[in-house]
């Protein structure tokens, strides 16, 4: 099973600076053997074996007052931008880059982390 986490930031966040910042390039191979790549509504992070490590799904914006609480149990105020980042299942090395991401979107952006499986 993969493991999701969920991102809620109070302004959009910028996936590309959120890359950068855990050295991961777009497109090319890095010196720790990541890379990632951009398609129409996610990036994807690869390993040096070109195995998917994770997914970041593009941040919606939820500008319902309540929608977040609904779907997730806890109290976010609105609006708020929502970002999954989806791990591999059974690679413990994506889950470990997933909660790495997702704290550093938390230090570049603002917000809190929900373990997806409250939904």
């Amino acid at each position: 099973m993969s493991r999701e986490i969920i991102v809620l930031c109070p302004r959009r966040p910028g996936i590309g600076a959120l890359l950068e910042r855990v050295g991961i390039r777009v497109g090319v191979r890095g010196d720790d053997g990541l890379k990632a790549l951009s398609q129409a509504a996610a990036t994807q992070v690869f390993d040096a074996a070109d195995r998917m490590l994770l997914v970041i799904r593009d941040p919606v914006l939820v500008e319902v007052p309540g929608e977040a609480e609904r779907l997730l149990g806890i109290e976010v105020p609105s609006p708020v931008w929502w970002v999954e980042i989806r791990a591999a299942a059974g690679v413990a090395e994506g889950e470990e880059l997933a909660a790495r991401c997702a704290g550093e979107m938390i230090v570049l952006d603002g917000g809190i982390i929900c373990d997806g499986t409250r939904r």
